[in-house]
């Protein structure tokens, strides 16, 4: 399944330099393992045109450990990026 959401370009730029490989989403779209995610960049709530996706290699969903009821931490792999 590919799921279209939305990112922050100052969020993005950390995927781009490899200091990010995660994200954190509430969970209102049953993420699973092997899922695509094409993020959509965003500036004052305006599409830049950029895209990229990425693959989901993990989902964690444990509130023993302090993460929110409802919400996962997404490890993920680069597929592509374009414009």
């Amino acid at each position: 399944m590919t799921h279209d959401l939305k990112i922050k370009y100052e969020f993005a730029k950390l995927h781009f330099e490899g200091r990010k490989d995660w994200e954190i989403r509430k969970n209102d779209r049953d993420f699973k393992v092997g899922d695509v995610i094409k993020f959509k960049i965003v500036e004052f709530s305006t599409s830049t045109g950029w895209s990229y996706t990425r693959k989901i290699t993990h989902v964690f969903e444990d509130t023993n450990f302090g993460l929110q009821e409802g919400y996962v931490i997404l490890s993920l792999a680069i597929l592509s990026t374009s414009k």
